[in-house]
């Protein structure tokens, strides 16, 4: 992708139009700058499902988090946020090179973990772990400090992973400054940032979003079989069908629950894989290993529903699970004696939603086959809508996540199917955020989704804004220097 075209996505013209005009004493007229981007994501289909081996379908936004970066004369790093506190000041932070040198992850983590500070982990962290993984050396003298500054129009707390955005348009923008893309590559470049996420931010996650904003492709479904991390062909939507999203304005967030439904998924694949090792014995057979290749995700639902979802019991305390089995098969996911876990619930969630996904790709591609004039496509397209609909079913009723206000979405989009809506679901791993919507390109469905929005706002009093554009990820439109 040409520089120009860099140049002229959104954000990045607003970005270099606020560095002209208020960091001037910062960013020097006549120097260099170089700047990059990345987007957010839409999480269309496979959700928390990514952490027992689905495939997930993300779509990259247009909007998105524009970084830029000019060398300083002294070896202090300098990071500039127009999207924290005050919206129409730039917030400042700096910190030495030597410094970010000399300390450890936990160090860092908690240094930055202060009011004011925490979102500077996402810039700052990036050079660390640039560091601390040997492509760069921040000893080196050579190396003169940087001005960074980020303006980000990913929405924060909307679950369409402003985070995630921020770390990738950063690291881009870094692999290039010091000259070392050639020995990255998208998946590596997502690694760093999940680094990033987990030991500098300290928020868990995969590496779905990260990966998404940087290797996405405009206006198709990214597709990664996360088994650990696997990426698959795109999925192109045909021409006149969309994926959008409407945010709750309800924060995305965990309230703890979205951890136990991760560590009750996990002990009910412990509790399987004792049956199959029962199972065996009585058939005189040694089970080696794992069946599922330790992913629940590779389990048949129908030998789920047959064989060992009545093994599973509906809700089991950790004191009695870590007696009776021990530890989980994922030694992230620490079993607390005293927490009640709900094991029968979380594991129908991964498992069926596993194939729900599997079937809405199937759907998919059969929609794609077809002539748009085909009597048979809305009947497939309601299909797949559908598996939105019991996806968002499960996430509410399985995984005891969601949120009453995007529950309202749902419900608005199911009531306007005959203007060319086909489905909707939750989105991402919490308890409020985004619903993504499968639609028509067309004036009815525009005029849906405006009257959600409409009716949304009454009986809410929040304004839900929806986003539908796409735009290519950060791999693609690299980085380009100006000036």
């Amino acid at each position: 992708m040409s520089e120009h075209t860099l140049l002229n996505l959104a954000p990045v013209p607003e970005l270099l139009h606020r560095l002209r005009g208020e960091l001037t004493d910062a960013f020097l007229p006549g120097l260099p700058i170089r700047v990059s981007r990345a987007p957010g994501r839409l999480d269309v289909m496979g959700g928390i499902a990514d952490y027992t081996g689905s495939v997930v379908l993300e779509m990259p936004l247009d909007r998105a988090a524009a970084v830029a970066l000019q060398p300083r004369t002294d070896r202090n790093v300098q990071v500039f946020s127009f999207n924290l506190l005050d919206e129409h000041l730039p917030f400042t932070l700096s910190v030495p090179l030597e410094s970010l040198a000399r300390h450890s992850a936990d160090e860092l983590r908690i240094e930055f973990n202060q009011p004011g500070r925490r979102w500077a982990a996402y810039m700052v962290g990036c050079l660390f772990v640039l560091h601390e993984r040997r492509y760069i050396d921040l000893n080196d003298p050579n190396h003169r400090g940087l001005n960074i500054a980020l303006l980000s129009t990913v929405p924060q707390g909307a679950g369409v992973s402003s985070s995630a955005a921020v770390e990738v348009a950063t690291m881009m923008n870094l692999a290039d400054h010091f000259a070392v893309r050639e020995q990255l590559n998208p998946m590596t470049l997502a690694v760093l940032c999940q680094e990033v996420e987990n030991r500098i931010v300290g928020a868990p996650g995969g590496i779905v979003d990260q990966i998404t904003s940087c290797a996405g492709t405009e206006g198709k479904l990214f597709r990664l079989l996360c088994q650990p991390h696997e990426l698959l062909a795109d999925l192109a939507l045909p021409e006149d069908i969309r994926v959008l999203g409407i945010d709750s304005g309800v924060r995305h967030s965990d309230g703890g629950q979205y951890g136990n439904v991760r560590t009750a998924a996990f002990m009910g694949h412990r509790i399987i894989l004792d049956r199959m090792r029962e199972f065996g014995r009585r058939a005189n057979r040694t089970l080696e290993g794992d069946p599922m290749n330790g992913y629940l995700a590779n389990l048949n639902p129908e030998d789920y529903k047959k064989y060992f979802r009545p093994a599973l019991p509906d809700a089991l305390t950790g004191a009695d699970f870590l007696e009776r089995y021990g530890e989980t098969v994922n030694p992230v996911s620490i079993v607390n004696p005293d927490e009640t876990y709900t094991i029968r619930s979380a594991t129908d969630h991964h498992v069926l939603e596993a194939m729900r996904v599997r079937h809405f790709v199937e759907f998919a591609e059969q929609v794609a086959a077809m002539s748009p004039d085909d009597p048979a496509r809305r009947g497939v397209l309601d299909k797949a809508g559908h598996l939105m609909y019991a996806s968002d079913f499960a996430y509410h009723h399985d995984a005891g996540l969601g949120a009453p206000e995007c529950a309202l979405l749902v419900d608005a989009v199911r009531r306007r199917e005959h203007l060319g809506l086909y489905g909707a679901r939750i989105t991402g791993g919490g308890l409020g955020g985004t619903v993504a919507i499968l639609a028509d390109i067309s004036d009815s469905s525009d005029r849906a989704i405006a009257a959600i929005v409409d009716e949304y706002r009454l009986q809410t009093g929040r304004h839900g804004q929806s986003f539908s554009a796409s735009s290519p990820g950060a791999w693609t439109t690299g980085s380009a220097t100006i000036g």
